[in-house]
């Protein structure tokens, strides 16, 4: 009995706000819907992260490789270097992204991973940047 009150009070510890939970791993509800909770490693970032620019549309796909139980991707652009501020332009469940046309400007992206519902992975390296000028888009 002493056994499965320390399991318990582990679990427990791991559900709560900045619990053991949020160093490395998260909480999983085992098998059979049990109360009890197991940890997983927290999810990694997308890597590597491409980009290619379309000479024709003025637009960019992004792409990366799947992340193990990832159910969506947040794609993010900026537009003031790699090291710049990133708004996030769109959420798939995919493993790429095309942007609308594009207007002049230099843009890079970086993407991260969500698993379940609230469980994010860090953001990629930045893509390499892509410039698209009047009609060209290198």
């Amino acid at each position: 009995m002493r056994r499965l009150g320390q399991l318990l009070l582990l679990t427990a510890l791991a559900l709560l706000p900045g619990g053991p939970a949020t160093a490395g791993s998260w909480p999983v509800p085992l098998a059979g819907g049990s109360a009890l909770a197991a940890t997983q490693a927290l999810p990694v970032a997308p890597a590597p992260v491409a980009s290619t620019c379309s000479l024709v549309s003025l637009q960019i796909t992004v792409s990366w490789p799947a992340v193990p139980q990832a159910a969506s991707y947040t794609v993010y652009q900026s537009i003031s270097g790699a090291a710049g501020t990133y708004t996030a332009a769109a959420t798939v469940t995919g493993t790429s992204w095309k942007s609308p046309v594009l207007v002049v400007g230099t843009y890079w992206y970086e993407v991260s991973a969500t698993v379940g519902t609230s469980w994010t992975s860090p953001r990629s390296a930045a893509t390499a940047p892509h410039s698209v000028t009047v009609f060209v888009c290198t």
